[in-house]
């Protein structure tokens, strides 16, 4: 249940800072995964950074540790093998450029965190924290804006027909 379902229920179910992670991603970002992969991807997502591994190498089981669907799975592949050049390499490639900065901002106080004695638990909270500060309109839409421009006109419309459910292009103008 999301935070929003949980709050109009009237239930006094407190929102944490992973669900508020999770519900900025499918308000700005995304609704190709599932509150549950979400989950898994950000608790991923906190145990690479604690464990100090860099992005490229925490991006590179991100999307696997979430159980993808075989839906899912095909529009990934679709995406990565297209008759236009891949241009899910591409996606890639501008998403960990433009994340980068943040991702060390991050495992830079996680580490300070960790080195101070805070709990793995305690870091993987902060992170989610960050997470959601981090998603904003302000924040998301130069990264969308950076992908399409990066991407030829063939592979721009190729992305935009098979991977419509991997980013929310219209909610940026896209």
């Amino acid at each position: 249940m999301s935070a929003t379902a949980a709050l109009s229920q009237g239930s006094q179910t407190t929102v944490t800072p992973k669900q508020t992670a999770i519900d900025k991603t499918k308000a700005l970002l995304t609704t190709f995964f599932t509150d549950q992969q979400l989950s898994k991807i950000l608790d991923r997502l906190a145990a690479d950074i604690y464990a100090n591994k860099s992005l490229k190498d925490s991006s590179a089981t991100l999307i696997t540790s979430a159980g993808l669907t075989a839906a899912q799975t095909l529009v990934l592949v679709k995406l990565a093998s297209g008759s236009t050049g891949a241009p899910l390499t591409k996606v890639n490639a501008v998403l960990l450029r433009r994340f980068e900065p943040y991702y060390k901002n991050i495992s830079q106080k996680i580490l300070a965190m960790k080195k101070s004695g805070k709990t793995q638990s305690e870091c993987a909270k902060q992170v989610h924290v960050m997470v959601a500060g981090y998603l904003t309109k302000a924040n998301v839409t130069p990264i969308l804006t950076d992908i399409k421009a990066g991407l030829t006109s063939t592979e721009w419309q190729f992305v935009k027909l098979h991977g419509a459910s991997l980013f929310l292009w219209s909610k940026h103008g896209l």
